[in-house]
């Protein structure tokens, strides 16, 4: 990678600009105890988390033994996810300090699997949307979610140029396929949700430990 060659830098969320685990955990085993059943570990909700609300509660109710309850489930974690989404939830080391840098650099984006509004919330709440300029996408903001490269292609439409100067940041398989669906980079970070074997083997085009790096990138 060249750097100084990308123009518009788009970024996951869970994983990777926030560490939101302890919230979604801490929701979904709340909404589980309601419903009559043990909370689940933290290690398994994390391996649930990136693909959006309705996989997290199917997964969920599935891992209960409960998969009659994703309907009930649904409805109890969304009301009580978005009354606790900022509790614990906060940027990972260097993001802000990075991306502080980047805004004079780069055009910057959001592509999340989690619903639009939550992440809106998460991201006015943390003081980071300014950064964004509104280019920020929920799984329910299109008719598609990732790994679909639909939001990707929307905002190179928007703020014009290609997406062969696009980089696309995550932290998950799908997010690397994302990226490369939609003709972009794709840098994977080590520190989220996902085990770096699963990185390596999605392909992206560089592995990245500290989100700093990507200073010396862009």
């Amino acid at each position: 990678m060249t750097k100084g060659w990308f123009d518009i830098a788009v970024f996951d969320l869970d994983g990777t600009l926030v560490d939101s685990k302890q919230d979604i955990a801490n929701s979904l085993n709340w909404t589980l105890t309601q419903l009559g059943n043990e909370p689940i570990p933290l290690a398994v909700i994390e391996s649930f988390v990136g693909n959006g609300i309705m996989p997290l509660i199917k997964k969920s109710v599935e891992a209960a033994g409960h998969p009659e309850m994703e309907e009930q489930a649904l409805a109890l974690f969304r009301e009580r996810y978005w009354e606790c989404l900022l509790d614990s939830t906060e940027p990972f080391p260097g993001v802000i300090s990075t991306i502080e840098t980047l805004k004079n650099r780069v055009k910057m984006a959001v592509v999340s699997n989690k619903l639009e509004s939550y992440t809106h919330k998460i991201l006015e709440g943390l003081d980071m949307a300014r950064y964004f300029g509104g280019l920020v996408y929920g799984g329910d903001s299109l008719p598609v979610k990732k790994p679909d490269p639909a939001a990707l292609l929307e905002i190179v439409n928007k703020l014009g140029g290609s997406t062969a100067k696009m980089v696309f940041v995550g932290d998950s398989a799908v997010d690397i396929e994302t990226g490369k669906r939609a003709g972009a980079a794709t840098i994977a970070v080590t520190y989220g949700y996902r085990d770096v074997e699963e990185l390596r083997q999605a392909g992206p085009d560089l592995i990245i430990d500290r989100f700093d790096r990507l200073l010396d990138i862009l």
